[in-house]
């Protein structure tokens, strides 16, 4: 099951959501929705939690995980 947080403080980042089950980390954008696989728990929380979530994607998610649009 997605557990989602809202991202009010980024412009982009609308919520983030994570399954434990799968680890995957899902990233509902301005423009849309994708989904990171094998992304740690620690990850999708310290994404979550940034004081800057887009730049914290940008460095740490952002092309080193598989992806797939929604």
């Amino acid at each position: 099951m997605i557990e989602w947080v809202a991202t009010p403080q980024s412009s982009n980042i609308r919520r983030v959501g994570y399954d434990d089950d799968t680890q995957d980390l899902t990233v509902e954008f301005a423009g849309g929705s994708y989904v990171y696989s094998g992304v740690s728990k620690q990850t999708a929380a310290d994404l979550a939690a940034d004081s800057s979530p887009g730049s914290y994607f940008a460095r740490h998610v952002k092309n080193r995980y598989p992806t797939r649009k929604l």
